[in-house]
């Protein structure tokens, strides 16, 4: 779940130093004549100046590809309320394979609507693209991340996060100060019994949901149809 740096330096010095002197001495004996030849000391070559040309940086901006086509999400972080990494809401299953590499985005074959894009067995961390289920495949509307495990142990784990640093292993209160305004719901989960979440508005419509065990996220869900809860797992949803 990526800078080149060249200085060239030249430089070059060299000098003359007297090298020849010469004395004459006249046979007449009335007077002595003396005559000194100092050659002047050759140039001293300027040393080249430094290059302050920049390298050219090549490739598509740096962006949100959801919100401006052709941008690339590298160096950003991998949840936005919009997408996970290259993947954005809207996509068809066969859009997303396209756009990030990796295996190949497809439903299950049990619920063809919920399709892995992130499987990591151990420790337990799993990423799916959600689509409507009457359309399976045709439209992701939600991303969902979940811990299979005790949520302490996820907080020394590199997994995805969003932009304030918030993901699985996250406490409560990290979530309530990222998001002062996350509203706190208690739902029972038809797959999971009652779950303690918290709600987060964002833009066009789109949301973010925190379950949170024992005082930890252990889940979180992103995109639409969430806007006061979140509630089944995979082909439950």
């Amino acid at each position: 779940m990526f800078a080149v740096t060249a200085a060239l330096t030249l430089g070059a010095c060299s000098s003359g130093t007297p090298d020849l002197t010469a004395t004459t001495h006249s046979p007449a004996p009335s007077f002595t004549a003396t005559t000194s030849t100092t050659p002047s000391p050759s140039p001293s070559p300027s040393p080249s100046p430094k290059s302050t040309t920049s390298p050219a940086t090549f490739g598509p901006p740096v962006g949100n590809p959801c919100d401006t086509p052709g941008a690339s999400a590298a160096g950003l972080p991998a949840i936005d309320f919009n997408r996970y990494v290259d993947i954005c809401l809207g996509m068809s299953f066969s859009e997303a394979s396209a756009a990030m590499r990796g295996p190949t985005v497809a439903g299950e074959a049990m619920c063809p609507w919920y399709a892995e894009i992130l499987t990591i067995d151990d420790p337990g961390l799993y990423v799916a693209a959600v689509s409507y289920p009457e359309k399976p495949g045709d439209e992701i509307f939600l991303f969902r991340m979940i811990w299979d495990g005790d949520p302490a142990d996820a907080a020394s784990f590199a997994a995805p996060a969003t932009q304030a640093g918030i993901s699985v292993g996250s406490t409560k209160a990290d979530v309530k100060a990222a998001y002062p305004s996350a509203n706190a719901v208690t739902i029972d989960d038809p797959s999971r019994g009652p779950r303690n979440q918290l709600v987060v508005a964002g833009p066009a419509g789109n949301s973010m949901v925190f379950d949170v065990t024992s005082g930890r996220v252990d889940a979180v869900y992103w995109g639409k149809r969430i806007a006061s809860e979140a509630a089944g797992e995979s082909c439950a949803l």
